[in-house]
């Protein structure tokens, strides 16, 4: 007898409640799409209970608020990773007019995450007794592994501390792929699915989205904190820089770091005032007040500030101030990446001569690639016994069959404007931070370059299997002296 399939994604169709006509269409198909995979029985129920588009809106924000992992951030890691995987799912497995984030292993991958695992097993191909019935009729076959609830698993992956899930198609090169359930095997695999809806909802008592700023722990600033930047003039002390970069904090959150310098004439600031604004339009998307401590630097002191926001470009006001009033404002441009949904992401190149050990420093914080903490080189100019110390974050690299990451480091120095010497692709050697999330680089002594001469220093990094790479220039004059030389203050 032939069997039918029943594929996950019609029951979660049926099973999903529909909100009132009163709502607009987006929020209409709110609970028919991806997040509809997310949502509880009791979630269904109270989402068709909405009557304004207002009201849902509210609902949709605590949402996501009661899956954020961390309360305290403005960024909900969640979401982001939640939107990630919807672009990969979308991108691998559609069919049809069937959204990838909408198939079977579509909902999977929302739910669940990569596996640790797949096997294919092709069209026809017999099994046991119970796996696959009619395999005859049915396409290829794919198999994700999981690691079991309480279990650690690490390869090599065993058996028994892991669950399968089985797709397959219902017609060879019919793409569907459904997660049958009439394949023994994928009777734990529904009550997995099953349980992780209810484990994903981390608060599930909120009962209002948290208020909070830009800065961790912080509270976004008020209207009257934020009046500080109509101040005029605006104080800038001479002497006094800033560097924003494009950072990273995790595989989908690439924050905006800034790096303010202020000279030992100026007074220490005690308090911070920022905002974003997007370029285009000037909307404020967040904002923060909070206490600050200056980190000492040669010449004055360093403020540091790591801002998540999503990708794009950005106007970045800046206040500080110390208890008598503001000591320096700011406005400046800044622009921080997407982070690609697959495949290896390779950060800017970050470089300095001040490098110092930051063993309690957070992922994401500025300007620190690891336990380092590479701190901004202000203008060209270095001492001959310094060193410039360049290093980039890679995430998802390339790995051999050890499990090794398999990026390159290329140099090349120009004098004049030639090129003089020139280092070929070897792989570099780079340090495991998190997940998948490496940091790799390497030091270039300044004892043996002519003074007074202007260099360049060409550093790419490439990833060797797919060939994605970064190329930095970093502009370098040896001083006649030793003496430091002053950086040259932007325009604020």
């Amino acid at each position: 007898m032939r069997r039918t399939f029943a594929p996950l994604t019609l029951a979660a169709w049926m099973l999903a409640a529909v909100a009132g006509a009163q709502l607009s269409q987006s929020f209409q198909d709110f609970p028919k799409g991806p997040a509809g995979f997310l949502m509880t029985d009791g979630e269904k129920k109270a989402y068709a209970e909405l009557k304004t588009d207002a009201e849902a809106q509210a609902w949709v924000d605590l949402f996501w608020a009661r899956r954020d992992p961390d309360l305290n951030t403005v960024q909900n890691e969640f979401k982001l990773d939640f939107d990630m995987r919807i672009q990969a799912a979308d991108a691998q497995f559609s069919y049809g007019k069937v959204k990838g984030s909408m198939s079977d292993r579509g909902k999977v991958l929302i739910l669940m995450g990569k596996p640790l695992g797949m096997q294919k097993i092709a069209a026809g191909a017999e099994e046991a007794s119970g796996n696959r019935p009619n395999f005859i009729e049915r396409g290829e076959t794919q198999i994700w592994m999981y690691c079991k609830a309480g279990k650690v698993c690490a390869p090599p992956y065993k058996a028994d501390d892991m669950v399968p899930f089985v797709f397959s198609e219902t017609r060879v090169g019919e793409g569907d792929y459904v997660l049958d359930r009439s394949d023994r095997r994928n009777i734990q695999a529904q009550k997995v699915l099953a349980a992780q809806v209810e484990k994903l909802l981390l608060h599930p008592k909120l009962t209002e989205v948290p208020r909070v700023g830009l800065l961790p722990g912080t509270k976004a600033a008020t209207e009257a904190q934020q009046a500080v930047f109509e101040t005029q003039p605006r104080p800038w002390p001479e002497g006094a820089a800033v560097v924003t970069a494009s950072g990273v904090q995790s595989e989908t959150i690439h924050p905006i770091w800034v790096y303010v310098q202020l000279p030992d004439a100026a007074a220490p600031a005690t308090e911070a005032v920022g905002r974003v604004r997007k370029a285009q339009g000037g909307e404020v998307v967040g904002s923060f007040a909070s206490p600050v401590a200056a980190l000492s630097v040669p010449g004055g002191r360093a403020y540091e500030f790591s801002l998540p926001v999503e990708a794009g470009e950005w106007k970045v006001d800046l206040a500080l101030s110390s208890a008598t009033g503001p000591v320096a404002i700011t406005t400046v441009d800044a622009k921080n990446e997407a982070a690609p949904s697959d495949g290896p992401y390779i950060s800017p190149i970050f470089w300095g001569s001040d490098v110092r050990q930051a063993a309690q420093a957070h992922l994401g914080d500025a300007f620190h690639l690891g336990g380092m903490h590479l701190l901004p080189h202000l203008g060209n100019v270095y001492k001959h016994d310094e060193n410039i110390t360049y290093a980039a974050y890679v995430v998802r690299p390339s790995l051999n069959e050890q499990g090794q990451p398999q990026v390159e480091l290329q140099i090349a120095l120009y004098s004049g404007g030639k090129k003089n010497d020139e280092q070929p692709f070897q792989i570099c050697n780079g340090a495991k931070i998190y997940g998948d999330m490496w940091v790799f680089g390497q030091v270039l002594p300044l004892e043996g370059f002519r003074r007074g001469a202007d260099f360049e220093l060409e550093v790419t990094l490439r990833d060797a299997k797919t060939g994605i790479k970064r190329t930095q220039r970093i502009p370098f004059t040896i001083a006649k002296e030793d003496a430091a030389a002053p950086a040259a203050a932007p325009k604020n």
